[in-house]
């Protein structure tokens, strides 16, 4: 009878009352599941992670990046540093234990998250970088201490970083490394099984807060090759296929009972320039050059079939007033290009551009289609094919790489990409003296002319005076699924596969 139960297949299962198993392939895969571990920044980690793990509130990137509550009922600001927190009730970990003012203390504290030494360095630095001290007031009561005032610091609670873990979980670990590997939050799913980098399995953790989960266990799968996972999802192996480019579309659409889903997305492809490591690019008339012989459109529309949206400056929608309307930001103008070289002291001298290739969607093409732009405008420009990222940031030169907005406003998107504590700075690559103090500004007054002056002022660095970063385009979440399925994408790289939890928004 056991035999013949599993041999049901899963939609059966699920009109016989139980809830179906959800098979997703995916183009890579990170094993390291600890949230705030250095490699979890990645793509590739969030869309796991979000369904094991909670935080303290929780942005809904669907509903115009609303701040809801999460593992916190109320937040209630004491004075201009000082913010306080009501735990929700009767919260339950993956084992069971209940949530308390003692995992919170713990989770955002000095051993886990703001030690120099903590594995949580690098994501307080790139997300919750103000946050200064948590102290427990009660077993449901935490009060959050920043150490300047800070603009954005309930839309931090909601980014990344403040994801809860059990405290007496942590400390029963045999080691660091075996507990990120397995850690206990409180979110939907609970881990399983984890075939080192090939598979991992998630499973309900039906005494989940937010309402039962709707899959029994939801399984992730490695498959690189994009034309492995179409195959495996319309063989009925995967009910979910990530990472689907415009060319393979066509190949799903047309088969019944399978649908594209997503598209709309709040993160972007850009190009960084290391003129500190490469010095043909020096040249601040050279970057330029660079920036404006790049036809945007032609990349957003050839390449991504009008699915991908142009970007030509760092001001989003979601960011409001904060935004300057006159700005033009960069554009495809080869009279200007010729113009910049003419006054830059560029004699043809080959410029690296080291890539992987196969990490994005799209990612060689786009590539390969900026190498011939650059050519077209007389810049000689060499792809360079890498194994891995390390090599990548070891060369210099171009290199392509991601972001987008966590939350609605500039500090999520261009200071959190290059500010001092990201890869650009960080690595030697450049740095600007002015930009980081605006930046810093930016990130600590809470007057709003100086933030949109010195924003304003950000990206004229970037375009202008001292190039490092331009930008190129959206990078589409696009899903291959079966039709009917409880998923809804959104338009960051966070794939939420829980129960659809209430609207509690944040005053």
């Amino acid at each position: 009878m056991v035999a013949g139960a599993l041999a049901l297949p899963r939609s059966l299962l699920a009109a016989a009352g139980q809830r179906p198993s959800l098979n997703i392939a995916v183009q890579d895969l990170r094993t390291i599941l600890e949230p705030v571990a250095s490699s979890s920044i990645a793509n590739v980690s969030w869309r796991v992670q979000y369904s094991i793990f909670d935080q303290l509130l929780r942005t809904d990137y669907n509903d115009n990046f609303r701040l809801n509550f999460a593992l916190a009922t109320s937040l209630k600001q004491i004075d201009a540093k000082t913010h306080e927190i009501v735990l929700r009730d009767n919260v339950k970990f993956h084992d069971g234990s209940t949530m308390t003012a003692d995992d919170v203390a713990f989770s955002l504290g000095v051993e886990r998250l703001r030690g120099d030494k903590a594995p949580g360095a690098a994501v307080v630095a790139n997300f919750l970088s103000s946050l200064a001290d948590v102290q427990k007031v009660d077993d449901r009561t935490v009060r959050l201490f920043t150490k300047t005032e800070d603009p954005v610091f309930t839309d931090r609670l909601g980014a990344w970083g403040t994801q809860i873990i059990s405290a007496n979980a942590w400390k029963a670990a045999a080691s660091y490394d075996a507990w990120a590997a397995k850690p206990i939050g409180t979110g939907p799913y609970k881990i399983g099984d984890v075939r080192s980098g090939d598979e991992m399995t998630l499973i309900a953790h039906d005494e989940y807060w937010g309402g039962k989960p709707p899959f029994a266990s939801i399984r992730f799968k490695r498959l690189p090759e994009i034309a492995a996972r179409i195959a495996g999802l319309k063989a009925g192996d995967y009910d979910i296929v990530t990472d689907i480019t415009p060319d393979h579309i066509s190949e799903i659409e047309g088969v019944s009972g399978l649908s594209v889903t997503g598209g709309e997305a709040m993160w972007f492809r850009f190009l960084t320039f290391a003129p500190l490591k490469t010095p043909v690019l020096k040249d601040v008339n050279l970057r330029r050059a660079l920036a404006f012989a790049i036809d945007r459109d032609a990349l957003a529309d050839g390449l991504w079939n009008g699915r991908a949206k142009a970007l030509t400056s760092w001001q989003l929608p979601i960011f409001g007033e904060i935004n300057d309307p006159e700005r033009k930001g960069v554009s495809y103008d080869p009279a200007l290009v010729k113009e910049l070289l003419a006054k830059s002291s560029y004699k043809g001298e080959e410029i690296p551009y080291p890539t992987v290739g196969t990490y994005y969607p799209m990612q060689l093409p786009d590539n390969q289609a900026l190498v011939e732009m650059w050519k077209a405008a007389g810049i000689n420009v060499k792809l360079i094919m890498c194994e891995n990222w390390d090599q990548v940031g070891n060369i210099g030169g171009i290199n392509d790489t991601s972001g987008g907005a966590f939350y609605a406003d500039p500090v999520s998107m261009l200071w959190q990409i290059i500010g001092p504590t990201n890869d650009l700075q960080a690595s030697g690559g450049w740095t600007n003296a002015e930009f980081n103090a605006l930046g810093n500004q930016l990130e600590t007054t809470l007057d709003l002319a100086k933030r949109k002056e010195a924003f304003k002022r950000m990206q004229d660095i970037v375009e202008i005076d001292d190039p490092c970063i331009t930008p190129l385009h959206s990078m589409p979440f696009i899903y291959g699924q079966k039709t009917g399925l409880e998923f809804t994408p959104n338009p960051l790289p966070q794939m939420w596969l829980g129960p659809k939890l209430p609207s509690e928004p944040v005053a």
